[in-house]
């Protein structure tokens, strides 16, 4: 007779632990990727940030006034003039910034330049007031280019 409530009792306890197992390791599966969405969405967010102060901080603590922005070998560039006959320069290739520090009058070669960050969008436009304005995928920034 007490042979049958245990064993009874054995397969209950077996089958909670069982559904208490599948529900914890749900929980863990279900977090995890939850964890992960958030990670990347993050770094998104971070990466588009990144690319926009980039860009403002080059042409902020650069030591030159000499700011504009060239079409060279077919990209758009932002193009900053230091005094010993260098420039750096910022173009947008495959959704990527990218940076070179070159040599004025040469041409553009993004295999040799500096990957900086991706971006989809990337535009440029100086005012006459000196107010470079770039835009980015992160949204709209503005530096002043005149010292």
């Amino acid at each position: 007779m007490f042979g049958n409530r245990k064993g009874i009792g054995d397969i209950i306890s077996a089958i909670t632990m069982t559904v208490m197992f599948v529900v914890i390791l749900s929980l863990v599966v279900f977090s995890a990727r939850g964890y992960q969405h958030a990670s990347e969405v993050q770094n998104m967010n971070s990466n588009s940030r990144a690319v926009g102060a980039y860009v403002v901080n080059c042409v902020k603590y650069s030591d030159t006034s000499e700011v504009s922005i060239e079409t060279i070998s077919g990209y758009e560039c932002l193009v900053i003039r230091s005094a010993d006959g260098y420039e750096q320069r910022l173009f947008v290739t495959d959704g990527k910034l990218m940076e070179e520090y070159i040599e004025s009058g040469l041409e553009v070669n993004p295999e040799t330049a500096l990957e900086i960050g991706t971006t989809d969008v990337f535009s440029l436009e100086l005012g006459d007031d000196g107010l470079l304005t770039v835009t980015t995928d992160e949204g709209v920034s503005i530096v002043n280019t005149q010292r």
